[in-house]
């Protein structure tokens, strides 16, 4: 299949693409003129060398300059059926793709799953992870109840690939008694200081009833090259929270995210942990809505920049953004996560898991499924997918990559001058997923009480503002106003038990330079609340 390459075109976020973008993950790019460059290429595709589908990604590039793309190559189309690991690898950045290889084949029992790359920058070696997962007796459905962690390693570019490594032993004497433990999926990542680190995510049997399965992501980590692993910290279990496939994050302040899925199905934001000390310890876990809730589906997070110095930030994060497995969309954030002010979609239809990298030439690759298979489950794609793109096309021409949006501001409330209603008490709690590690709450009495940031704009113009909430039990409802006028709400910042974070869409505002004010005011509550009390985390702006 080298040289193949299908719809070579620019997808423009116009009327329809912006009709599907919910309010949470606003896409400020105005319709116009393309700009920028995006290429699609095919990767895989169900029935490639008599497989039923390729299904769940891992995508990275290699210090020799290729991109390898891994999936399973699935005999059966069930998560427990047999299944090879397949790679293919470009060298011209995804444009053309080489013939389809195995890292490791199944005898035809053998069920292999879940390929995690992850590749040491300083002597380019390439581990892929990987579990090969076993169905109870008595287990006749399509999930399986245990597996066992293994490695493989290439210092070939991927061109071999070494015996296999037996790292199960690293989950001995679980306390909760999780016998599935799998890797990734998508990618691992190598930290600042060269630390190695992958995220692995456990559960109970699949007989379990789902509140008892106790899902829940670890971290191994090796400081030694990958010569030895180790059990590091994990994300404290919490039925509320029943994380799965994940991927991880390492912020400029050298803390950690783990960003993944509601594994329990529905519709849910992205369970959300901090790690301040390398992942030994992690964070309760939290909701984090900066994305608007969607289908219960692995999801791809890279960052392009933002560990050097004096550089902006950039986090790309691709997911269906819809209920359904619909409707693959890119976004940007240039706050680590908190707001996603650009975003442009892949495509509209049937869309399955992804992963995303940043390639050396500073594009963005995503490597996604689309369009279902005819006679198999809605659940897989027929065709797998690499997606390139550079900054301008994400953002419209917002950002070249030279330099960020022209005007792009983000205020911690925390640190802002503030001013309350007398007698409204504001305290400042620490909150590891806080914007900067701490968060404002407003203890409001009764209706109508406020606090009132000071905000400084260097740049006059029509700007898109966000707000970002920690949603609290017995939360208030909110409006938002600027300058004295009101831009937006009402906004419901309650819970009822769950922790949480929303960002939220409030509105269009001209600014002049100089000094505002952005007051926040209770003005209702929840049904059945009690309280008024609200907790805002970060404003956002970016220039129209």
């Amino acid at each position: 299949m080298e040289g193949t390459s299908i719809s070579r075109r620019t997808l423009v976020l116009g009327t329809a693409a912006a009709g599907v973008l919910a309010s949470a993950t606003p896409s400020f790019a105005a319709a116009g003129p393309a700009e920028g460059e995006f290429q699609e290429s095919l990767v895989f595709q169900a029935g490639d060398d008599g497989l039923a589908v390729f299904h769940v990604f891992g995508l990275t590039t290699t210090v020799a300059g290729s991109v390898l793309a891994f999936a399973e190559a699935r005999i059966g189309p069930h998560d427990s059926d047999p299944h090879h690991l397949a790679v293919r690898r470009s060298r011209d950045g995804g444009r053309t793709w080489g013939p389809l290889g195995y890292v490791r084949r199944s005898d035809g029992v053998q069920s292999f799953i879940n390929p995690t790359p992850l590749v040491d920058r300083e002597s380019g070696r390439i581990f892929l992870f990987h579990a090969e997962c076993f169905r109870d007796a008595g287990n006749t459905g399509g999930s399986p109840d245990s597996s066992r962690l293994y490695v493989v390693t290439s210092d070939d570019d991927g061109e071999t690939w070494s015996e296999p490594t037996d790292l199960t032993h690293l989950f001995d004497g679980d306390p909760n008694g999780q016998t599935l433990h799998m890797p990734g999926p998508g990618h691992g990542l190598q930290l600042a200081d060269g630390r190695l680190m992958l995220q692995v995510w456990h559960r109970r049997a699949i007989a379990f009833p789902v509140a008892e399965r106790r899902y829940g992501v670890t971290v191994i980590h090796s400081d030694d090259g990958g010569a030895g692993w180790q059990a590091g910290g994990g994300v404290p279990l919490d039925g509320a929270y029943p994380l799965n496939e994940a991927r991880l994050i390492e912020r400029p302040d050298g803390a950690l995210v783990v960003l993944g899925r509601y594994a329990s199905g529905g519709t849910h934001p992205r369970i959300v942990s901090v790690s301040t000390d390398r992942g030994a310890t992690w964070s309760p876990p939290v909701l984090d809505a900066a994305t608007r809730p969607v289908n219960a589906i692995d999801t791809g997070i890279a960052r392009l920049t933002g560990l050097g110095a004096r550089e902006d930030s950039r986090l790309v994060f691709s997911r269906t953004d819809s209920p359904t497995r619909r409707n693959m969309t890119v976004s940007i954030s240039y706050d680590e996560g908190m707001s996603w002010p650009y975003s442009r979609v892949l495509t509209e239809g049937p869309a399955s898991y992804s992963d995303t990298v940043a390639l050396p030439d500073g594009r963005v690759g995503v490597l996604y499924g689309r369009e279902h298979v005819p006679g198999v489950t809605t659940s897989f794609s027929r065709d797998i997918v690499f997606a390139t793109f550079d900054l301008a096309w994400l953002t419209s021409g917002a950002d070249t990559g030279r330099r960020g949006p022209a005007t792009r501001l983000s205020f911690e409330v925390e640190s802002l001058p503030l001013t309350a209603t007398p007698g409204v008490t504001v305290n400042r709690p620490a909150d590891p997923n806080a914007s900067g590690g701490a968060r404002v709450e407003v203890l409001a009495t009764d209706y109508d009480q406020y606090v009132e940031a000071t905000i400084e704009i260097t740049r006059g113009g029509q700007y898109d503002l966000d707000a970002r909430f920690r949603h609290l039990p017995n939360g208030g409802v909110v409006v938002i106003d600027v300058d004295g006028t009101r831009l937006g709400g009402p906004i419901d910042t309650s819970t009822v038990s769950v922790r949480s974070f929303r960002t939220e869409r409030v509105g269009r505002v001209a600014l002049g330079r100089g000094r505002h004010t952005v007051r926040f005011t209770v003005v209702d509550k929840q049904v059945d609340s009690s309280g008024v009390r609200f907790s805002p985390d970060l404003i956002g702006l970016v220039l129209a």
